[in-house]
């Protein structure tokens, strides 16, 4: 029985679309840089390399498989959050001064997101391909390997991890306050 939509054919096109991905975004922030106007085929050619190489690296073709979808996920929520707003009567400047403004503008939290997807993504290919070892208190102070796979999360929750997370925190916020203008 034939199915509607059958997209079992496609899985053989799977390393063009993370192909292009990366030419695309690639070229798109390199066309951001003032340098790289004038230089529009070394943009290409850098974006198109930069391409290749992710062909020939199976972390990075599984890292954005893994995190397409997850992105994908957080762009319809934005332009739902948009929608909202501009149900209410807002327009897309209240809503861009909303995103950007403030304290702490939603835009960090977005870029956080993003990051936690990205960061997340690449820890749990790494973690299918080789494993996260056990970190322990017997083979930190031995020095011995540890015979065991250790998982994600117990990673992320190390005491060390959040400790170091912390401090990186407080420098941010040190920064960020220091720097600030008025």
């Amino acid at each position: 029985m034939v199915a509607t939509i059958d997209i079992a054919a496609l899985r053989q096109f799977s390393g063009v679309f993370p192909f292009l991905l990366v030419i695309v975004l690639v070229y798109a922030v390199l066309m951001l840089s003032p340098w790289f106007k004038d230089n529009k085929g070394l943009a290409g050619i850098i974006a198109l390399i930069l391409g290749f190489m992710t062909l020939f690296s199976s972390i990075a073709m599984k890292t954005i498989t893994m995190m397409a979808p997850w992105f994908v996920l957080l762009i319809i929520f934005m332009v739902m959050f948009m929608i909202a707003f501009m149900l209410f009567g807002y327009n897309v400047k209240d809503i861009t001064t909303f995103v950007t403004g403030g304290e702490f503008g939603i835009g960090i939290w977005v870029i956080a997101i993003m990051a936690v997807i990205g960061l997340g993504s690449l820890f749990s290919v790494i973690n299918a391909e080789t494993g996260f070892k056990a970190l322990t208190a017997s083979n930190v102070s031995a020095g011995a390997p540890a015979s065991e796979q250790y998982g994600f999360w117990q990673t992320v929750f190390h005491p060390k991890i959040l400790g170091m997370a912390l401090v990186l925190l407080v420098a941010l916020l040190t920064v960020r306050f220091m720097s600030k203008t008025e």
